[in-house]
């Protein structure tokens, strides 16, 4: 089953407001590649309309890893939901990133919402 980070807060009149979003995949196994699959959400500040912004299929071989970067345009929300297939060493973390590159905010798998399935991108 897919998670989900829920709804991440991105404070648009803040000093801090991430303008990218950076997801980290790693495939610790030994021996079975994972395929790994990636949806990606805005909303602006009337939280009326998902945008979506990225959906990326791939494979990660055994020990290596796989930096997905999205950007933020006009983002008072953010999103993402993840599932991984084959693997189960499989880690997948969130990051809020500034313009200068600093962490806004950092969701880890343990710390994501499982959903029962994607949403349908139209």
């Amino acid at each position: 089953m897919p998670n989900s980070t829920g709804l991440i807060y991105n404070s648009p009149t803040s000093g801090n407001v991430a303008t990218q979003v950076l997801v980290t995949c790693l495939n610790d196994s030994l021996n079975i590649p994972v395929n790994i699959e990636i949806e990606v959400f805005k909303w602006d500040t009337t939280q009326t309309a998902r945008i979506p912004i990225g959906h990326d299929l791939f494979q990660v071989i055994p020990q290596a890893s796989r930096t997905l970067i999205y950007a933020l345009n006009n983002a008072a929300f953010y999103e993402v939901q993840s599932d991984y297939f084959s693997a189960t060493s499989t880690i997948i973390h969130v990051y809020g990133v500034d313009s200068t590159g600093g962490i806004i905010q950092r969701v880890l798998q343990s710390e994501m919402t499982l959903i029962d399935r994607f949403t349908n991108i139209t």
